[in-house]
């Protein structure tokens, strides 16, 4: 995939998750669609791919949103290193594969964020967070089944789990 529609995705991410996706939280919450297309980015295309979208999307979140420069941007670098180590020992076409990587990345996301808030001493209580991680992980996990899904057929030509192709 070339760069430059990397970054457009990035971009039209940022702008779609800051505007219009707003209107859609569940118990607070908004899926996580920097995760997501990372992971899927990271799972069935080439990890230049991934970091580039990764690292642009957090810069764009840590310039334009956040309290700190670079926390995004290194925790998402993070969740994609982690993705890209975990492909390579599991099965790509199975079922709970993409579940476990968006679930995972969500949980990573919220606990690096959580502990690097934590010792700037700008924490959240955690107790009040919990609802809305939960949630999270769930639409995360839900929405990136079906874009993984979509994904991996695109790319290899059968569905996700249909192991007699």
């Amino acid at each position: 995939m070339k760069y430059r529609y990397i970054i457009l995705l990035a971009i039209a991410n940022y702008i779609l998750a800051s505007t219009i996706m707003q209107l859609f939280r569940i118990n607070g919450a908004l899926p996580n669609f920097v995760i997501i297309f990372s992971v899927v980015l990271a799972s069935l295309s080439s990890s230049r791919s991934a970091y580039i979208f990764a690292f642009t999307s957090g810069a764009m979140q840590d310039i334009f949103l956040g309290r700190m420069l670079g926390v995004n941007f290194l925790i998402y670098g993070i969740i994609v290193y982690l993705v890209l180590y975990l492909i390579e020992i599991m099965f790509k076409g199975n079922f709970i594969t993409p579940i476990f990587l968006m679930a995972m990345g969500t949980l990573i996301y919220h606990f690096v964020f959580y502990l690097i808030m934590f010792f700037v001493q700008s924490t959240i209580p955690f107790s009040l967070m919990l609802t809305k991680i939960m949630t999270e992980v769930l639409l995360n996990a839900i929405i990136g089944y079906f874009l993984y899904a979509a994904v991996f057929k695109r790319v290899h030509g059968y569905k996700l789990g249909d192991f007699n192709a």
